[in-house]
């Protein structure tokens, strides 16, 4: 899509000049006055009467610090064919863009502008009002984006100093201070140890986080899809948690799920198994290569640990304690297909038990 005539982004320093081309003084005020309505004020507009003149006018403005940004040039002239000139203003002038403007020109001439000149648009006389200025319009957006890259460019390439720089004063470092930087990089290492592990675990819980969840879900699904071998899921949740937060407030629902996350965690004996938080008060366990009863073997030892616990629940509709209601689905994943088949039939099951009555489960094979 070509850019609108009024957006043209402006330049904070020295206005970009653009430079109109012809032998005839007739085609260049024609060429003024179209420019101008198109471009208003961001840009300055400079003409040439001939290639000899364009060729003088690019070196002072050079010399000068402008920037010139597009050049359109006609073809046919006394002195100077277009295509040269275009090929000689690129070699002055590499980022300003060319574009020529003549009913004349052959094949061969576009050629050569193009491979020589880096031609950015070829347009015919006589030109389209409206074509003329959206093609200036989009050439001149094209190359202040050109700017813009190079400008990044050159400050990443002033970081790149400024990092080697760094890396020259570490190596210093390095044979001056050996053992204690040795020790740093213990320290470092550490701490890149720990943060890999922040990004999979849930900061309140201490287990995997969702994200970590929805990777190793993936990951299992698409082995055991492979060795044609079962894939359960327990997903797991608070009974009656809203109205525990409510009774006790919510740094103490805080302590009751950390204490229900680590139990789960302390009930699984494989190191395949992962617990995770999948949202809320929700909880999700991962057993690869687990049958439907091995599931349910698990489910139990988790009811019971969690009996142990003992936490107090006054608003608790099914028990004078904490108590869970467990959703279990397992499958032989079939390749291709989605895990996101095995959660949903896992929630259907979890929601099968609360209006069962909650503190209870329910388990499906897929």
């Amino acid at each position: 899509m070509s850019p609108n005539l009024n957006e043209v982004i402006k330049i904070d320093e020295n206005k970009p000049i653009v430079i109109c081309i012809d032998d005839e003084v007739t085609v260049l005020d024609s060429l003024k006055i179209e420019l101008k309505k198109a471009l208003g004020d961001e840009y300055l507009i400079e003409t040439a009467e001939g290639g000899e003149d364009a060729l003088e006018l690019m070196e002072d403005l050079i010399a000068d610090g402008c920037q010139v940004a597009l050049v359109l040039s006609d073809y046919i002239m006394p002195d100077i064919k277009g295509d040269e000139v275009l090929k000689r203003i690129h070699e002055m002038s590499p980022n300003t863009l060319k574009i020529m403007l003549t009913g004349h020109a052959n094949l061969e001439a576009v050629s050569n502008a193009i491979k020589h000149a880096r031609l950015y648009r070829y347009v015919s006389k006589p030109w389209q009002s409206e074509d003329l200025k959206l093609t200036v319009v989009e050439a001149l957006h094209s190359y202040l984006q050109d700017q813009k890259l190079v400008e990044q460019r050159v400050q990443l390439k002033e970081l790149n100093q400024q990092l080697e720089k760094l890396i020259h004063e570490q190596a210093k470092i390095i044979a001056e201070k050996t053992a204690k930087l040795e020790k740093a990089n213990a320290k470092l290492e550490q701490a890149n140890q720990e943060l890999q592990q922040l990004a999979i675990l849930d900061p309140l819980l201490q287990i995997a986080n969702r994200r970590r969840f929805d990777e190793y879900l993936q990951q299992e699904w698409e082995r055991l899809s492979r060795e044609r071998r079962y894939l359960s899921l327990i997903l797991a949740d608070v009974d009656y948690f809203k109205q525990y937060n409510d009774e006790y407030q919510h740094q103490a629902g805080d302590h009751c799920l950390i204490a229900i996350a680590k139990t789960i965690e302390r009930s699984l004996r494989r190191p395949a198994d992962i617990a995770a938080r999948y949202g809320g008060e929700e909880l999700v366990i991962v057993l690869p290569n687990t049958t439907p009863e091995g599931a349910v073997k698990v489910a139990e030892k988790i009811q019971a640990e969690i009996a142990l616990l003992k936490i107090p629940h006054l608003r608790s509709q099914v028990s004078d304690y904490v108590t869970i209601s467990m959703g279990i689905a397992s499958v032989i994943p079939i390749r291709g297909c989605s895990p996101l088949m095995l959660v949903n039939m896992a929630d259907k099951c979890l929601y099968e038990a609360k209006d069962n009555g909650r503190n209870c489960f329910i388990v499906k094979v897929m």
